[in-house]
């Protein structure tokens, strides 16, 4: 009975249309650029995108030991508007940034993240998640390229406040890059947003996003 159950529930999922924009600022942050600086803030609208959902604010420093590999500390805070009210979420976030080979005369690279999450207003226990992200990007002209990625979140425990263990949610982003200048880019296109309930008896989500991302280096 209780596979039936799943079954059904997995069926009927929830769905939304939302638009996702977001800033991202990088650059020196040392006369010798070994050290790294990095700012992201966002703002997603939920409700087919009439109104605002969630909200992050999340700064960090890095150390770039290579071209090809950055680690990274930083942390996060997050504003969530869910049915029964904002909820606020702090984050101690470390990850790892890196490239790696050439393929389908693309480059790929990756990112390794580990959050520490905490939510005092909802549960007293912290969060362990892992996030690993891979971006592919092909260049079509001079200053337009195509972009693939996908990010993967997995917990690592079940808390109070309602994370579970196991896998989390999916994010696949497909759309074009543009190249304003030496500084900025933008890339916006479709992110599929699939999030598994912590619960069997709930029903998974899916959000059909609009991503608009500003690029920022310094």
């Amino acid at each position: 009975m209780s596979s039936l159950t799943f079954t059904s529930v997995r069926t009927f999922a929830n769905t939304d249309i939302q638009s996702w924009n977001a800033l991202a600022l990088s650059g020196d942050a040392s006369n010798n650029g070994k050290w790294q600086f990095w700012f992201d803030g966002h703002l997603r609208f939920k409700d087919d995108a009439s109104r605002l959902g969630v909200s992050i604010i999340r700064p960090g420093f890095g150390y770039k030991f290579s071209d090809d590999f950055a680690l990274w500390l930083g942390v996060a805070r997050v504003t969530i508007d869910s049915n029964s009210g904002l909820i606020h979420e702090d984050r101690i976030w470390q990850q790892s940034t890196y490239s790696l080979n050439k393929f389908m005369g693309g480059s790929l690279s990756g990112r390794s993240r580990l959050e520490q999450r905490f939510r005092h207003d909802e549960g007293d226990d912290t969060g362990y998640r892992f996030r690993q992200f891979i971006r592919w990007s092909k260049p079509l002209t001079e200053n337009w390229s195509f972009v693939i990625w996908d990010e993967i979140f997995f917990g690592f425990n079940n808390t109070d406040w309602g994370q579970a263990s196991g896998f989390d949610q999916n994010r696949l982003y497909i759309g074009p890059a543009f190249q304003l200048n030496q500084k900025w880019r933008i890339e916006m296109g479709y992110m599929h947003n699939y999030i598994n309930p912590p619960d069997d008896n709930a029903a998974a989500i899916t959000n059909h996003n609009l991503s608009l991302t500003f690029f920022g280096s310094w």
